[in-house]
């Protein structure tokens, strides 16, 4: 009996053997890094256009190179914009400013245009509230290859009209609006 028992011992000693040393050893790990086939990522810079203080009726400009569009993915993109209405920051329901959706300006209502740098000269391009290609004078999509290819644009403002029922612009109020620049994979 007492051999049965040193064998069975033995037999579980030498099982457990090879598990000792592998629960002793030095562990390390395998990173693998992978990039899909395309991705899209594009950055603004600058991000803001502080106006400051504004008239009614009156266009302001940017500089055509004001803003720089970058690429900063592996891929060819098809660049879209849009606008939307602009509000009174202290009080977004109550008073907006629609955005125009034929270049005119009225009561309440503004118009903006983007202008991509070294195109055809005053080539301005309605932004309305739908999503749409950014496009040259020539009609030719905008589209920018990958790894930090860039494009600048600049923007015009054209305020509303004064409000004649109440013999003024509604001046004093900080109004803002938002301006969406996007990119998909051509």
């Amino acid at each position: 009996m007492n051999r049965r028992i040193v064998s069975m011992a033995l037999t579980i000693i030498l099982a457990l053997i090879p598990c000792l040393s592998a629960l002793a050893a030095d562990n390390s790990t395998v990173t693998i890094t992978m990039l899909t086939d395309k991705y899209v990522e594009i950055t603004l810079e600058p991000a803001e256009w502080d106006i400051g203080d504004v008239e009614s009726n009156t266009p302001y400009v940017t500089n055509a190179t004001w803003c720089t569009i970058t690429n900063e993915g592996n891929c060819v993109v098809d660049i879209y914009i849009k606008g939307e209405d602009a509000v009174w920051v202290d009080n977004p329901s109550a008073y907006t400013w629609k955005l125009s959706s034929t270049e005119n300006n009225g009561k309440g209502v503004y118009a903006l245009w983007y202008h991509i740098a070294y195109d055809s000269a005053d080539s301005y391009t309605l932004i309305t509230t739908i999503d749409t290609h950014m496009k040259k004078a020539n009609g030719e999509v905008l589209q920018l290859i990958g790894n930090g290819a860039q494009k600048e644009f600049g923007l015009k403002l054209l305020t509303p009209l004064a409000d004649t029922e109440t013999g003024h612009f509604w001046g004093g109020r900080e109004m803002k609006t938002t301006i969406t620049i996007s990119a998909v994979a051509a």
